[in-house]
């Protein structure tokens, strides 16, 4: 697995509510809760009073999997990563997917252009890594495909276990993408509006123009949502954008 080369890819850079009260749904208990935005008439409120505490995510040398022991072993390994932890070295497209997404909401993103700029880069780098993911599960489950429809001996647990399996690596592809390309949203948004537009004053960004800050509050619920359904996710759990 040659994540290195990922990373030498070239890469370019609603309605308001009357009351203050944040919002917010359970994603993970451990975890705290997924905050919901509010949008004001010059400001939006983006979390609680403390900001969210980001993962430690380091790099790390990866290491091979050992081979699958039979089908039965292939077909649990599609949620490895996903329904399944692994230990990082061996996790090579979640944990550098996760690693490039910790900080990709930190409040800089709106007083720093250079780490504003570095967050557009981090998130794009996902995109890289998502889709070798997606292209390496789709190869495995046509693969699988193949072997249950020529070998009439696969035990039933097995066709069954691939049935679920196969539907919890789809969905789960499905709402990677549409995270990852929700982050991208709000980083995009506040490029193109140049962060002098905004204020920030934690938990509320300030935001004086009434369009920007509808497109603001309308990209982060978005991203929030996204964020509750990767979260579901227990190797993503810990994230906080």
């Amino acid at each position: 697995m040659h994540i290195l080369f990922y990373l030498l890819i070239a890469l370019v850079v609603a309605i308001p509510q009357d009351s203050r009260a944040t919002q917010t749904f359970d994603s993970n208990s451990s975890y705290g809760k997924v905050v919901m935005p509010q949008l004001f008439s010059t400001s939006v409120l983006i979390g609680d009073e403390e900001m969210p505490i980001e993962p430690n995510i380091y790099e790390v040398k990866f290491m091979q999997l050992p081979a699958f022991n039979g089908l039965g072993d292939r077909v649990d390994g599609l949620i490895q990563g996903i329904k399944k932890d692994l230990p990082p070295e061996y996790d090579h497209y979640g944990h550098e997917i996760r690693r490039y997404m910790t900080a990709i909401g930190n409040v800089k993103i709106f007083t720093d252009d250079d780490f504003l700029i570095t967050q557009i880069r981090n998130v794009r780098k996902a995109q890289v890594i998502s889709n070798f993911w997606k292209k390496h599960l789709d190869k495995e489950i046509k693969e699988i495909d193949v072997i249950m429809e020529e070998d009439n001996g696969v035990p039933f647990a097995v066709r069954t276990a691939f049935k679920q399996n196969k539907i919890t690596t789809i969905t789960f592809l499905i709402s990677l993408k549409a995270w990852i390309d929700a982050n991208e949203r709000v980083l995009i948004n506040i490029f193109d509006n140049g962060p002098e537009i905004y204020e920030v004053l934690y938990p509320e960004i300030l935001i004086k123009a009434s369009q920007e800050r509808l497109d603001f509050y309308n990209n982060v619920t978005a991203r929030q949502i996204k964020l509750k359904e990767i979260r579901g996710y227990h190797p993503f759990a810990m994230m906080v954008y």
